[in-house]
């Protein structure tokens, strides 16, 4: 991918099963779709380092190096604990990003590119057992039907209440795994989009006229942060009604995103991050833990994501600014199937 262009992801809606992993997809909610469907992270890798929580899938993005053999298939994976109070302003204790990559011959997926086929059969019988809830790695299962997995206790529970009670004595023939959403999941889980990545524009719109658009995203920055709210103390009204200082580099931010105001995805593997705001000075990217070798900016999350996965408007929200992913900059085979990667979360404040 050329250093001097970037890529920038917005939302489609899509058929669930076309988000299959057989269909190696970039996607928005819903359960992931793994790429390695045997070596799955363990739960208790996937919680919230702040409550404890299991973390729930936001987004997976496709992208391969065509370069190495090693990653014929590539996808980095992003995990978020949805209790807004773990959300705290530009540190990312509540996010976790990993990273996997097959070979183009591997044991999971035939070379060729999969038909567009609903009732083509995947058997997952071979492979981990997922959580009928979230869709991560399922350790235990329904002591009465033995034929429903979960990740924790809590999605057992809530599973339960919202209808495995009713049908786990009918339950005669085990249940397929599957990455569709149900019931119970939709409660907790973030809506399901496809992915559509394309280059973005070189120059900006004619029509774009900036100091609307700035307005628009300094409104939406203000809505997130201020809520409802509902039971705040006036102190707490007389900070909110503060106008968010638009500093150069948030002018510049906002220049670029107005080309495409619905972009969700910002994506130039080795370039560099559209900061949000200019508290960006002195950022300690670590080194890949399995190589040593040197991380680089791949991606970021932007905040328009939030308008389409049903993030409540609240308080106790989850929110950010932009989230900035760094991987290893090799790409590299060692450690586990999944591989933790560096995630910076940088809000917009006073």
């Amino acid at each position: 991918m050329s250093s001097s262009k970037v890529d920038i992801g917005f939302l489609e809606d899509k058929n669930s099963w076309l988000l299959h992993p057989r269909f190696f997809p970039s996607k928005v909610g819903g359960k992931p779709a793994w790429l390695d469907l045997q070596n799955l992270p363990l739960p208790t890798k996937l919680t919230c380092k702040i409550c404890n929580d299991p973390l729930i899938f936001l987004c997976q993005i496709y992208a391969p190096y065509e370069e190495s053999k090693d990653c014929f298939h590539r996808t980095i994976f992003i995990f978020i604990c949805k209790n807004g109070s773990c959300c705290k302003t530009n540190t990312s204790e509540n996010i976790l990003v990993l990273r996997c990559q097959l070979t183009r011959e591997n044991i999971f997926y035939e070379t060729e590119p999969y038909k567009e086929n609903e009732n083509e059969e995947f058997s997952m019988d071979n492979w981990s057992k997922l959580c009928n809830i979230c869709g991560i790695k399922a350790p235990s299962h329904c002591s009465k039907c033995k034929k429903t997995y979960y990740c924790s206790r809590k999605h057992q529970i809530l599973d339960w209440q919202k209808g495995h009670k009713e049908i786990c004595s009918q339950l005669n023939n085990p249940i397929q795994n599957n990455f569709l959403v149900t019931e119970a999941g939709k409660s907790i889980l973030f809506k399901e989009w496809e992915l559509v990545v394309d280059e973005e524009d070189d120059e900006d719109s004619p029509n774009t006229n900036i100091d609307i658009e700035m307005e628009k995203l300094n409104k939406l920055m203000q809505e997130k942060k201020a809520g409802t709210l509902s039971n705040v103390s006036e102190n707490e009204l007389e900070q909110y009604a503060t106008p968010i200082p638009v500093d150069k580099v948030f002018k510049k931010f906002s220049k670029r995103v107005a080309r495409h105001p619905d972009q969700v995805l910002r994506y130039e593997r080795g370039g560099v991050p559209l900061w949000i705001t200019g508290n960006c000075d002195n950022i300690n990217v670590p080194n890949c833990p399995y190589c040593n070798g040197e991380r680089q900016f791949e991606l970021q999350v932007m905040p328009q994501l939030l308008n389409f996965i049903n993030v409540g408007i609240d308080l106790n929200s989850i929110d950010w600014g932009v989230l900035v992913v760094y991987t290893c900059k090799k790409s590299c085979n060692a450690g586990p199937a999944y591989k933790e990667e560096f995630i910076l979360k940088q809000d917009l404040t006073n």
